[in-house]
C-alpha cells in the first residue's frame, strides 16, 4: 500500500528519528498490526543517517575501545518501515505534512498520525566549544575526538568537560585506553551530585586508580586553541578537548509552532499526544510530559526505550478507538561503565533516587555491557515479538501544584 492508497480507512504514519525511541516505537507499532491493518497502514521513517548509532557509546569510540557503534537500519527496523535518509525541516500540523530535505531533494510528506522522536544533541553553550573542542554527544564528535588523540603525539593533555554520568565514563575509558595520557575531568560543581556521598567517593576512587585528575567547582567560561578557561581565573593548557555535559533538543517543534518548554522540548500530555495536536505523538529526549507522571524522568536510554513502547501504544489505541494508556514509566538502576574492566550499579527507587545497594568492580562492568546491548536488542525484537519488552511502572502520581 503506498501513501496515495485511496481507502477512506487508509492510515499513514510518519516516525522523525531512528534513535531509541524511534526505533522501538516503529518496531512495536507495526508488530502489533493485524492482517487487515497492515494492509490499509504505511509507517515512513525519516531519519538524519541510514544508520542506527548507539549513543551511549559514544565515549567507546572516541577511546577507540571500540571501532563501530553503528548498525544499519535495515537490520534493526521492521521490514514493513519505509525509510527516508533526510532531515524534517518542518511539521505543518494544520496541514498533516512535514516537509523533507534529503541529499538530492526537498518535498512534502502527509501523514494521519506522527511520532516525533528526535532525541537530542550534545549542548555547545561555552564559547568556543565547537571550534576547539569536540562534542561527546554527536557522533561526528565523538569519530573526531578519538582521531585529535591519535594524532596528539605521546602523553597528550585530554580535557574532559562535564561532570555527570557521561563525563565519568569518558574520563576513565581514555585513561583505560591511553595509558600514558594525562586526563583531566573539569566538573562546574560537585561531581556527579545527585548520587550518595559512598557512590562519589567509590567513583573518585576508581577515576584517581585509572590515573584521571579530578578537579570539581571548575566551572569552563571559555575554550580557547589549546586552553581551557574558567570562571574562577586559571587557565589550563591541553592537547585535546571533550565536551561531555549537557544535552540540547532540536529546535523542530518550536519553528513549527507546537507548544514547547522553555527549552524547546515538545509538551505532551499524560498519553504522549501533543497538547493541541492529538495526531502528533511523542516520544524520547525532546518531550516534556506532566510532572505529575513525568518529573523524575531524565534524558537517555532509560527513558527513551520505555516511551517509545508507549508512544507505540497509544497511536496504536488510537486507530483502534480503545482507551489511551497513561504514561508510567520508573527506572531499577543507574549505571556507569568505568573502563572495560570496572563499573558502578547504583539500585534506585521508581523516581530515580537512590536505594543503598549497589555493584562494582567486574560485576558493575558486566552489567552495565548487559544494559547496553539489551537497549538495542529488546527493540529490535518487538518486530516479531510485539508487546515482550516491558518495563517498570513510574512512582505514585504527584498532584500538580
Amino acid at each position: 500500500m503506498t501513501s496515495q492508497d485511496p481507502r477512506p480507512d487508509a492510515i499513514r504514519v510518519v516516525v522523525i528519528g531512528a534513535g531509541y525511541a524511534g526505533m522501538i516505537a516503529t518496531n512495536r507499532f507495526l508488530g502489533s498490526l493485524t492482517k487487515d491493518e497492515k494492509q490499509r497502514t504505511t509507517l515512513t521513517v525519516v531519519n538524519p543517517r541510514s544508520v542506527f548509532v548507539e549513543r551511549i557509546r559514544l565515549h567507546e569510540l572516541a577511546a577507540r575501545s571500540r571501532d563501530t557503534v553503528t548498525t544499519p537500519l535495515s537490520c534493526l527496523l521492521h521490514p514493513d518501515a519505509v525509510t527516508i535518509t533526510g532531515r524534517v525541516r518542518l511539521v505543518r500540523s494544520g496541514a498533516r505534512t512535514v516537509r523533507i530535505t534529503t541529499a538530492t531533494d526537498e518535498f512534502d510528506l502527509p501523514y494521519d498520525y506522527l511520532i516525533y522522536a528526535v532525541g537530542s544533541v550534545a549542548a555547545a553553550s561555552i564559547p568556543g566549544a565547537v571550534q576547539h573542542g569536540f562534542l561527546l554527544g554527536d557522533f561526528e564528535g565523538a569519530g573526531a575526538a578519538a582521531d585529535a588523540i591519535e594524532v596528539a603525539g605521546p602523553n597528550p593533555r585530554i580535557a574532559v568537560v562535564g561532570g555527570g554520568f557521561t563525563a565519568v565514563e569518558t574520563a576513565s575509558e581514555l585513561a583505560a585506553q591511553h595509558a600514558d595520557a594525562q586526563v583531566t575531568l573539569y566538573s562546574a560543581g560537585q561531581l556527579v551530585a545527585d548520587m550518595r556521598p559512598a557512590a562519589r567517593g567509590s567513583l573518585s576512587k576508581t577515576l584517581h586508580r585509572l590515573g584521571v585528575h579530578i578537579a570539581e567547582d571548575s566551572a569552563v567560561s571559555q575554550i580557547e586553541a589549546g586552553k581551557l578557561h574558567l570562571a574562577t581565573g586559571p587557565v589550563h593548557a591541553f592537547d585535546v578537548c571533550i565536551l561531555a555535559a549537557s544535552f540540547d533538543v532540536p529546535d523542530l517543534a518550536a519553528i513549527s509552532g507546537l507548544p514547547v518548554d522553555p527549552s524547546g522540548r515538545m509538551k505532551v500530555d499524560e498519553h504522549l499526544r501533543c497538547l493541541g495536536e492529538p495526531s502528533v505523538i511523542g516520544a524520547g529526549d525532546a518531550i516534556v510530559a506532566p510532572a505529575a507522571v513525568a518529573a523524575h524522568l531524565r534524558m537517555g536510554c532509560a527513558a527513551a526505550v520505555p516511551l517509545g513502547a508507549q508512544a507505540a501504544d497509544t497511536l496504536l489505541a488510537t486507530i483502534r478507538g480503545t482507551a489511551l494508556p497513561v504514561l508510567s514509566v520508573g527506572f531499577v538502576i543507574q549505571c556507569i561503565s568505568l573502563g572495560r574492566k570496572s563499573g558502578y550499579i547504583q539500585v534506585v527507587r521508581a523516581d530515580d533516587t537512590p536505594r543503598a545497594l549497589h555493584v562494582g568492580g567486574r560485576a558493575g562492568a558486566a552489567i552495565k555491557e548487559r544494559i547496553c546491548r539489551m537497549v538495542v536488542d529488546a527493540p529490535k525484537k518487538e518486530r516479531t515479538s510485539p508487546g515482550k519488552y516491558s518495563w517498570p511502572k513510574g512512582p505514585s502520581r504527584k498532584r500538580a501544584t
